[in-house]
């Protein structure tokens, strides 16, 4: 079934890794997600703010465009019905 890029790019933004479980890349979501809150929690500890939020805010941006990009992948080939 096809999947909803809508419902995709928003679970994307709101937590990293759910837009990606949403499309069925479950084991690459739950990575990303992991990944996402080592970073939220240890960078803070070595890099004084405001520079300590570059870092997550760049792999939240990456996992987003990650997702987009499976998106396209998984849909290739699939017609959208209409109605």
């Amino acid at each position: 079934m096809a999947k909803s890029l809508g419902i995709t790019m928003l679970l994307a933004v709101l937590v990293s890794g759910v837009g990606h479980i949403y499309l069925g890349f479950v084991k690459r979501g739950i990575i990303i997600l992991i990944v996402a809150i080592v970073l939220a929690v240890t960078i803070p500890l070595f890099i004084p703010m405001p520079y300590s939020w570059i870092i997550p805010i760049g792999y939240w941006l990456w996992q987003i465009y990650d997702a987009y990009k499976h998106y396209k992948k998984s849909n290739i080939g699939q017609t959208q019905i209409t109605q």
